[in-house]
């Protein structure tokens, strides 16, 4: 039996993919909305935008620009993925694709997201420090990380 096929029969055995990546959506939801939160904080004067703050901010705003991108991303791909299930179109290549994005797109959030070749955004730039954005780390958010993008 091929390698990948074995990995992917171990993977499902606790449960449909979409048992991991719908509850990752939603501690990802909370995650964006905590960030988002904070990085408005920064940005606000007198509860309006202000202009020079936004461009003190730009680390920031980019960043969280960036993980919104990548939470609706995961969220389209989720949505996809479960069309495809209902449709009967959701096989071995299918399911190893959606776990490869999950499980790189989930490591880069929760360990830095490349803006560019030379800039990295952490969830501490937007304002979550490592112990507030571990409680965003749910445990299926652990096992896509640890077993999506392995052999």
């Amino acid at each position: 039996m091929h390698v990948a096929c074995k990995r992917s029969r171990s993977l499902t055995q606790d449960g449909p993919l979409e048992a991991l990546t719908g509850p990752s959506i939603q501690s990802l939801e909370r995650l964006l909305d905590a960030a988002a939160a904070r990085v408005r904080v920064r940005v606000l004067d007198d509860g309006r935008i202000s202009s020079a703050k936004m461009e003190a901010e730009q680390r920031a705003t980019h960043g969280l620009a960036w993980l919104a991108t990548y939470v609706e991303a995961l969220k389209q791909l989720h949505g996809y993925a479960g069309r495809l299930r209902d449709a009967g179109s959701f096989g071995e290549t299918e399911d190893l694709t959606v776990r490869l994005a999950f499980a790189e797109y989930l490591a880069q959030i929760f360990g830095g997201i490349p803006m560019n070749q030379g800039e990295t955004v952490r969830l501490a730039d937007l304002g979550l420090p490592p112990r507030e954005a571990a409680e965003f780390l749910v445990p299926e958010i652990e096992a896509l990380i640890a077993s999506g993008n392995t052999p």
